[in-house]
This record gives structure tokens, C-alpha cells and sequence, in this order.
């Protein structure tokens, strides 16, 4: 072996003369140096060798191999043949290498004596870039020293890439040439069960570029070629088994994996099959149907992925069954029902309607309710009755009801954010008399209908004074009369991240005619500070005129004693620890486009808090209520951690806290009213500031220090440093009409004076 190259770094190309140099490019920069590059052209027709050639041509590193196709399983083989590193990295070659992944790979392989390393991997398309969702539900990418036996959750990063093997581990291993799809899984199942140690750094080290239509075409691939598909992913599965049996795999790893491949390959597989031949879906149903029933029965058994799929997920296509494609789908139903545990049909059962179909299916044999549950779905696709009964509301209920006169003192609270009062409008219905109560019209998030969507239009025709803290997308393209006030409340607090018209030209942006719809009807606008008038001004795009630095309602209890002792009492009880010990708040914001916002990887390093303060603090989490999974380096159960997220109201959180760390939260706005220490950790921030944008330079505005790392942010709260005359002047600019008496002013304005 080499000595003098450390890692091979194999790639093979087909058709990539258009994305290619990125590819390089992002190796080529990499500071560590010690590597080779095997880069296997798998028969391109077109100027994939002229760019590599152009691209490698002074580097020796390099190497270009040129063979006839055979699929990416033999390309990588012939790199394996060719490696003589000490280590191996896959590399796809639309993919890219983060700056500085080898060397955090390899120093993590060397001290940590791993066979195989892995980190956080980003998939990127050319609007944004996203952590991937299983990565995250499942916390694949949570940091430190693993084995597949204690950690089978790794079989959500089955893909090659974004590894670095030792060289012995796979030294005999090698892909599957024969199987055409998915053929890369048992070469990186048998590594996983193989490798004694696993380490996974806390760094993005790969990102997987997402092709315009990638999805798209493999969804066409499904449907054109099903039974092909479906035998592909049977073959690895019977690989899998043999490996198992091979390394005397836990049954606990057997389950772990046999649940993914169900949750996704052929979660996909049936949906293709329902949108291409139809011929072919009796032979797919009973090919899949004699590899669940060949499973162990004690791995079916505790399998949930399955009841998942074959009812939730495809009872909704039985339109598209015929009869003996409903047999084979029946018989599967029925060992479904026979032999999962109760618990694997729970999510079966929480889904009434669809557990009513299967039922039918299984004990009477009876499709009934799974078309009429296919019709309505179908229906929905191609009709979208929802905004239907919106049309309707808008050009006639409306309409029809502004022919009437508006009802004098009559207000409406609109809201789609909850089914309850919250925030300002819940501040000022509170403080409001009896006898003003009963001129309110409550119009909460509710379970979709045409009779209550009906209602409220034929209610905001009427209405008099329109209160709203959001958007509200009943009011969108309305116009109302000369005498209505539509008031705008907003439920933050200052001018933090763009918004409304001021973030057109953001990367998650709407289109400017939504922003139109979304903001025409205002009359007025309420700000914390006369200071911001400009910057609501041009959010929302009304005169400067109607902006009214009244504050904000909601934030009147931060003055309130009475309350606030109350909110604290309640917590407290709750939740003992914060009794005695201090609290640090972690409050970020959501990251990414709308599809992505759920998940967050959480780049603080709570590990060594913990070490540092634990002791002395418990760290509070509460993420945004967008934000459903999060991945971190310490478990959510820790003594150190008290994850509140699910608490609805920030505030009595805030209330007990002793210092907040965030990002780009307007919470900042709130709790500078607390006068206590407030530390910004934004290792993002030129990301986030490309992706969203701010009202003013981030570094000149927040009341705190910024921080890229978590150990001086540490140092900082030991230390207790924090500068209070900064979070003074930040106060004066951003938050001087929020002074305990926002709501009072709000009803002598728009309340009391309409009576």
C-alpha cells in the first residue's frame, strides 16, 4: 500500500459534462492533500471526458478511467479494484464534498481508531440547501462513537457516500452489478454490520445536489418498470437476509432496516405501480405478498412500517384494483391483521377511516368503503374543493352580504393560527368589559367545512372592525366598505427578519401579487415603535400614515407582577428543576424552505454545556412550533435538557429564564423587556441572511454577542458576560411603546370610540 496517499476517493461519472467541475472543484479545495481520485467514466457519450480532462489536467492526483457501461455498481467496483488509500470515500458526481470534509473525516477516523465515518450530510438544489428529513426523525447525525448494533437507526443513511471506510472493511466486499436498483444497499448494510466502531463527526461533509425532475423521473422509472423495481428491491432484501443470518444480526437491526425499506422503496414501488401498467399488478401485489409471509414471524410481528403502508398508504388506490389484484391486496390485508402486534396497528387505528376500509376488506371482502375513500381523494386532487367553497365565499356570501348595511360596533377577532384565543387578540378580548365581549365574533381555526368557511365570509361582510394578528387568508382580495377598519396587530414584536413586501426577493419568498392579495385590505397597522413606522410601512405597503405605534397587546403581561407571578408558580410546579437551578432559554427560529422546516439540526453543542453548567443551569428548549424533529448531540431524556416546545405560550418560559440563546427569533423583542442577558449563536448567518434578509445589519442590531462556536458562548455565561447598556439602546429603537399599557390603548381606540 501507498504510504503516501491516505484516502481514494472513487467517482463514477456518466453524462455529467454540465455539473462536473463543481464536483472537482469542491475536492480540489480541500485542504487536506493526501488523497487520489479514481474517476470512472462508465461509457459518456457526450463532453464529460474534455471537462474532467480540462479540469485534472496539472493536478496528478487525478486519475480518468474510461470503460464501456455497465451501471455505477461495476464503476465502483473497478475504483475499489484500483484504490490505494487507506481509507475509502464514494463521491457521486453531481455531488459535492463540504470545504473541509476530509480532513475532519480522516483526523476523526485516526483518533477515534473507526473503521467506518460518517457526518451530517445537506441536499441542495439550486434555490436552497436542506438537512434530510429521515436524518433528522431519526438522529442519524447525532454526533460520537457508534456500532449498527446499538445504533440501527443508521440504516436511514444506507447510500455509499458521505462515508469514509477503512480499507479493510471492504476490502472484500463488493456492489451488486446484477441488481439495477438499489444494488449500492447490501454493499453498505455488510460495512455497517462489519465495522466495530462507527464515528459520526458533528459536521456537514456531503452535499447531495437534488436535479430539477429527479424526483419526477423516478417516479416515471417506478411505473414504467414495476415488476423490474420490485424484483431489484426483493434481491437486496434477500441479501440482507443472508447477511444477517451470516453476522448473526441483533433482531432488533432486522427490524430496523426491514421497517425503512418498507417506509420507502416500496412505499414508492406501489405508488408506481398504480400509475403505470395495469397488467402488471396482480403479479407486483403477490410477489410482495410471499416475501412479508416468508418474513420471521417475531420481526412481522413488531414490523409498523407495514401496516402503514399497505392500508394508509395504499388503500386509497383501490379504484385502480382489479379482481385479482384485489385478492392478492385482500390476503395481504388479512396476515396483516393476524400477525402485527397491536401496537404496529395502532397508527392503523388512529386513522378511523382507513382502519373502517381495511376492516371491510379483511372480514368481508368488501371495497366499499376503500372507493369511496379513493373517490374523495381523487376528487380532491383534481378538483380542489377546498378552494372551491373559497370562490364561492368570496365572489357571492360576500358579496351578496355587503348589500347589507354593516352591523354598528360590531368587531371580528380572525385567526388561523388556533382553534383558541392567543397572542394580541386573546390580550385584548381579555381586557375587554362584558358588554363589549358581546358585540366580539370569535372566528378560530376549525376543521375545514363549506357551512363554517360560508359563515365567515357572510360574518366579515357585516362586520365593522376586523382585528388580526397575522395573515388571515379569509380576507385576501376583499374589498369592504369606506367605514370598516381591518386592523393589522402582527404578532411580533419590532423588525427583525424581512417580511411581507420586504422580502420579495428572499429565496423562500412569496410572488408580490400574494403579498397583494395577502395586505390590500388594511386600514391599520400596529408597531412597538414609532421608530419602525418605514419598515411596517413598506412590509405591508400602506402609508406611513396608518401605522400606529400603539405596541403590542400581548406583551403587557411583562408588566403585570400579578400575572407573571402566577405564570411562574404555574411553571414551577410543572416542572421542579427550574425551582432550583437557572435557566437557560434556547429559543431558534426554523430554517429552510416550507418543506424542510420541520426538521432542525441543532448545531449548539449541548454535550459540552451540559459538562460546563450543568451543575449549575438546565438548558430550556423551545423551538419553533414549525419544528417537529430535532437532531442533537445529547439526548432529549438528559437530566440537563427540558425540552418545552410543546408548551404553546413562550412566555411564562421566558418569565422563569435567566438568559436566552437564539439566532434570528423576534423573541429578542419580548424579552429585552426582562433586562437579562441575551447570547446569539448564528453559525449561519450569511445563509440565513441570503435566505430570509434583515430590516438592519445583524451585527450592528442584536443586544448581544454573536457567536459561530459554542465553547466562547460557554465562557461567556460562566463568566456571566453581557453587555447591558448595548440591550438599553436596542430597547430605545425597537420596543419603546411597549409599556404594560398596549391593550389599553388599542380598546380606547378601536373599541370604546366605536360604541
Amino acid at each position: 500500500m501507498n504510504d503516501s496517499i491516505k484516502i481514494s476517493i472513487i467517482i463514477p461519472v456518466y453524462h455529467v459534462a454540465d455539473i462536473i467541475e463543481d464536483t472537482l472543484k469542491s475536492i480540489q479545495n480541500q485542504k487536506f492533500e493526501n488523497y487520489e481520485v479514481l474517476l470512472i467514466d462508465d461509457g459518456s457519450k457526450d463532453e464529460t471526458a474534455e471537462v474532467i480532462e480540462r479540469c485534472i489536467a496539472q493536478d496528478g492526483r487525478f486519475h480518468y478511467i474510461y470503460k464501456e457501461n455497465q451501471g455505477p455498481a461495476a464503476a465502483r467496483n473497478d475504483g475499489l479494484k484500483l484504490a490505494k488509500g487507506d481509507f475509502i470515500l464514494f463521491v457521486d458526481s453531481d455531488d459535492l464534498l463540504a470545504p473541509n470534509a476530509l480532513t475532519v473525516m480522516y483526523q476523526a477516523a485516526q483518533s477515534e481508531n473507526a473503521d467506518l465515518v460518517t457526518g451530517s450530510t445537506k441536499r441542495f438544489n439550486q434555490k436552497q440547501e436542506w438537512f434530510i428529513d429521515a436524518h433528522i426523525t431519526e438522529n442519524v447525525i447525532k454526533p460520537g462513537a457508534k456500532t449498527f448494533e446499538e445504533n440501527p437507526e443508521l440504516v436511514y443513511s444506507i447510500g455509499p457516500c458521505a462515508k469514509l471506510y477503512k480499507k479493510e472493511l471492504v476490502e472484500d466486499i463488493r456492489f451488486l452489478e446484477e441488481i439495477k436498483y438499489g444494488e449500492d444497499q447490501p454493499f453498505v448494510l455488510e460495512t455497517l454490520i462489519r465495522a466495530q466502531k462507527i464515528y459520526t463527526v458533528d459536521e456537514v461533509v456531503y452535499f447531495y445536489r437534488l436535479r430539477d425532475g429527479e424526483n419526477k423521473s423516478l417516479t416515471q422509472s417506478i411505473s414504467q418498470n414495476p415488476i423490474r423495481i420490485l424484483d431489484s428491491i426483493l434481491q437486496f432484501l434477500d441479501v440482507a437476509k443472508k447477511l444477517f443470518n451470516v453476522y448473526g444480526s441483533s433482531q432488533n437491526v432486522q427490524l430496523s432496516y426491514y421497517n425503512r425499506v418498507v417506509k420507502i422503496e416500496i412505499s414508492d414501488a406501489i405508488g408506481g405501480v398504480f400509475t403505470g401498467n395495469k397488467a402488471k399488478r396482480q403479479e407486483f401485489f403477490q410477489k410482495l405478498g410471499n416475501w412479508l409471509y416468508a418474513l420471521p414471524e417475531a420481526i412481522f410481528y413488531q414490523m409498523n412500517a407495514v401496516p402503514f403502508v399497505f392500508v394508509n398508504r395504499t388503500i386509497g388506490f383501490a379504484l385502480g384494483m382489479d379482481k385479482h389484484t384485489k385478492e392478492a391486496y385482500q390476503a395481504i390485508l388479512q396476515y396483516i391483521f393476524k400477525h402485527s402486534s397491536e401496537e404496529s396497528l395502532k397508527v392503523v387505528r388512529e386513522a378511523n377511516e382507513y382502519y373502517r376500509a381495511a376492516l371491510s376488506i379483511v372480514e368481508q371482502g368488501s371495497f366499499r368503503n376503500a372507493n369511496r375513500l379513493a373517490i374523495r381523494q381523487f376528487i380532491r386532487q383534481k378538483f380542489d374543493t377546498n378552494k372551491l367553497v373559497m370562490r364561492i365565499g368570496r365572489q357571492l356570501v360576500f358579496r351578496f352580504g355587503k348589500l347589507l348595511p354593516v352591523k354598528k360596533g360590531s368587531i371580528v377577532f380572525g385567526t388561523e393560527r388556533s382553534d383558541v384565543l392567543s397572542g394580541n387578540l386573546k390580550a385584548i378580548y381579555d381586557c375587554m368589559s362584558e358588554q363589549e365581549k358581546k358585540r366580539v365574533v370569535l372566528l378560530l381555526k376549525k376543521s375545514p367545512s363549506w357551512k363554517h368557511t360560508l359563515h365567515i365570509f357572510a360574518t366579515l361582510a357585516r362586520a365593522e372592525t376586523i382585528v388580526i394578528d397575522d395573515y388571515y387568508n379569509k380576507i385576501y382580495s376583499l374589498s369592504f366598505k369606506k367605514e370598516v377598519k381591518v386592523i393589522q396587530t402582527w404578532h411580533a414584536a419590532g423588525a427583525f427578519k424581512k417580511f411581507g413586501f420586504s422580502a420579495l426577493f428572499a429565496s423562500d419568498s412569496e410572488t408580490e401579487e400574494f403579498e397583494k392579495r395577502a395586505h390590500s385590505s388594511y386600514t391599520d397597522v400596529l408597531v412597538s415603535s414609532e421608530n419602525l413606522i418605514s419598515e411596517y410601512s413598506e412590509a405591508f405597503r400602506v402609508a406611513p400614515s396608518k401605522v400606529k405605534p400603539i405596541g403590542v397587546p400581548r406583551t403587557d403581561l411583562f408588566f403585570n407582577q400579578e400575572k407573571i407571578k402566577t405564570l411562574k408558580e404555574n411553571l414551577y410546579q410543572k416542572y421542579p428543576v427550574l425551582k432550583k437551578k437557572k435557566a437557560i432559554l434556547y429559543a431558534p427560529t426554523f430554517r429552510g424552505g416550507a418543506g424542510h422546516r420541520m426538521n432542525f439540526k441543532m448545531q449548539l453543542d449541548a454535550l459540552k454545556m451540559k459538562k460546563a453548567l450543568g451543575d449549575e443551569y438546565v438548558l430550556i428548549l423551545k423551538f419553533h412550533p414549525v419544528v417537529k424533529n430535532v437532531a442533537m448531540n445529547l439526548a432529549e431524556q438528559d437530566d440537563f435538557i427540558l425540552d418545552l416546545s410543546d408548551e404553546k405560550d413562550i412566555n411564562p418560559i421566558m418569565l422563569v429564564s435567566d438568559a436566552l440563546i437564539t439566532d434570528y427569533s423576534s423573541v429578542i423583542f419580548e424579552y429585552s423587556l426582562l433586562n437579562r442577558p441575551m447570547y446569539f449563536f448564528a453559525d449561519d448567518l450569511k445563509n440565513y441572511h441570503d435566505e430570509r434578509g434583515f430590516y438592519f445589519p445583524y451585527e450592528e442590531m442584536v443586544p448581544g454577542a454573536i457567536y459561530e462556536e459554542s465553547d466562547t458562548l460557554i465562557r461567556d455565561i460562566q463568566n456571566e458576560q453581557f453587555d447591558y447598556e448595548k440591550l438599553n439602546r436596542f430597547k430605545e429603537k425597537f420596543v419603546d411603546a411597549l409599556d404594560g399599557k398596549s391593550t389599553e390603548r388599542f380598546i380606547t381606540e378601536y373599541v370604546r370610540n366605536k360604541e
